[in-house]
């Protein structure tokens, strides 16, 4: 093993039960050195003090590149449906608010979604969900779909450009997240108990555009680690273990198998109370899972996970965000001594 490895070869090792040098250490934000086409930083990217943080992340943490939507191609609001059937309506600024209305024209009728974002905060809040009843959902579903397989060069130039220093992550929703993502939650939730065969229809549609696109990645060699976020929406108390399995492993674990056959490392991101579905994301063939939160956030002991988990899954995080922000130093000694040695 080389005296010092580089963050990639470090994060590799771990997640392949191999020998390294140090912990990897994982930042809860995305601090991102190669400039993106994703639009110019947010105000708060820009502060100085944001900058430093993130000179001190560049040197000593795992850096990971991050293709959330991969140009619409894997994006959760619109059911992966073509685009000319999306229609973005102009902004409107009311303030410190930006308003975003769009329409979507469908076979069965135009359904309308409108998002807010603020101009401090990297958070987009649905102000009027696209679904709203059984019969939008049934729109949704009338959308015709063409195959439109994203470009695998994009993918290709960025692992070059970022060689050595990270890990370069596909970000792709959950096909659950898709179908509960553009409706609101609470009616989600309603429908898996009293609509069940409406919403293992809408999640089975996006799993098949999903599987489609990222096959022909994978097959390009584009693809080192799929990020697969968004299962948390199943978990305790929002579901049993029994509901995670019927509609997260039986979609969630074909989109893992493919991505393992073709040699890429998997990334399950789930909040919340995880507890009861650890030994599910094992059986998936998930390489890794953040951010294992402990009580009140989430529920996991983590030395009794890190005993459950040993050598089928790592555990990343435990140190919570509110952590980092309020607590003193010593405490998070405690903390990073806790979570790595017992």
């Amino acid at each position: 093993m080389p005296v010092e490895l580089t963050h990639k070869q470090r994060v590799r090792r771990c997640v392949t039960w191999q020998p390294y040098d140090r912990v990897p250490i994982y930042p809860p934000v995305g601090f991102d050195p190669i400039a993106r086409a994703e639009g110019p930083p947010a105000p708060w990217q820009q502060d100085e003090h944001y900058r430093e943080v993130a000179e001190l992340v560049a040197r000593h943490c795992v850096l990971e590149g991050r293709y959330r939507c991969a140009g619409g191609a894997f994006s959760r609001a619109y059911m992966l449906i073509p685009d000319e059937y999306i229609e973005h309506l102009p902004p409107e600024t009311r303030g410190e608010h930006h308003f975003r209305a769009t329409i979507v024209h469908t076979p069965k009728g135009d359904l309308r979604t409108v998002s807010r974002t603020d101009r401090t905060i990297a958070t987009t809040w649905m102000i009027e969900p696209l679904v709203k009843c059984a019969a939008d959902a049934e729109a949704m579903l009338s959308v015709p779909f063409e195959p439109d397989l994203p470009d695998p060069e994009p993918f290709l130039a960025e692992r070059r450009a970022w060689g050595e220093r990270g890990l370069i992550e596909l970000g792709v929703s959950t096909p659950l997240v898709c179908a509960s993502h553009i409706m609101p939650f609470d009616l989600f939730l309603e429908w898996t108990a009293s609509n069940r065969p409406l919403v293992e229809r809408m999640i089975a549609t996006v799993f098949e555009r999903i599987y489609l696109r990222l096959e022909h990645l994978l097959q390009a060699g584009a693809i080192e680690c799929i990020w697969l976020g968004g299962s948390e929406q199943a978990t305790p108390p929002m579901m049993s273990p029994e509901f995670y399995r019927e509609l997260v492993v039986r979609y969630d674990g074909r989109l893992i198998e493919l991505a393992k056959r073709h040699g890429a490392l998997v990334h399950i991101h789930c909040h919340g109370k995880v507890n009861d579905v650890l030994e599910l994301m094992m059986a998936m063939g998930a390489d890794m899972t953040d951010p294992v939160e402990p009580p009140p956030d989430g529920d996991v002991d983590f030395a009794d996970a890190k005993r459950r988990c040993r050598r089928k899954l790592v555990l990343m995080g435990n140190i919570e965000f509110r952590h980092i922000e309020f607590a003193d130093r010593a405490q998070i000694d405690e903390m990073v001594r806790r979570a790595v040695c017992e």
